[in-house]
């Protein structure tokens, strides 16, 4: 399912939009902080959250619904992953050394296109994580432009 390409894409420092719907039906967008692609042929991924999302938010994230797009600062390539969460777990010491990694990557592309000191977009971390697996089980090419929206296979 996930290609090499693909895998690097969203394990990179991509900007990582979140978004489930609420109970009552309403949409709920959050940040990711970080994706590891855990089976590539399989579709399986972990995505970290902030705890504070999660505890605010109780049942929302439990076998869900949920889309996650990953957009590169640089060029706007963006790529959504859609399927279902499977299970929310404590965050891990490889997990948080992962959200350092992806904090590093996005924070210093936000800097070198936009300008915006890293100090300034590190008062966004949370203190707390926690991890979200998920099974995908389709990609959309959300890149700007007329092929927005379109399915797409992973290697596209």
């Amino acid at each position: 399912m996930f290609d090499t390409q693909t895998v690097t894409f969203v394990e990179g420092g991509c900007a990582l939009i979140v978004g489930v719907t609420l109970p009552d039906g309403a949409p709920y967008a959050t940040r990711g902080w970080g994706l590891q692609v855990r089976s590539a042929g399989q579709g399986l991924v972990r995505l970290m959250l902030a705890a504070s999302d999660t505890e605010r938010l109780p049942g929302v994230f439990d076998d869900a619904p949920i889309a996650v797009t990953g957009a590169d600062v640089p060029t706007l390539r963006s790529l959504q992953l859609k399927g279902r969460t499977v299970a929310l777990e404590p965050a891990t010491v490889e997990d948080i050394e992962r959200m350092e990694r992806y904090c590093d990557g996005f924070f210093g592309d936000v800097e070198r296109v936009d300008g915006t000191p890293r100090d300034v977009m590190q008062r966004l971390v949370p203190a707390r994580f926690v991890a979200c697996a998920i099974q995908v089980d389709t990609f959309f090419d959300q890149t700007p432009g007329p092929g927005a929206g379109a399915a797409v296979t992973a290697s596209s």
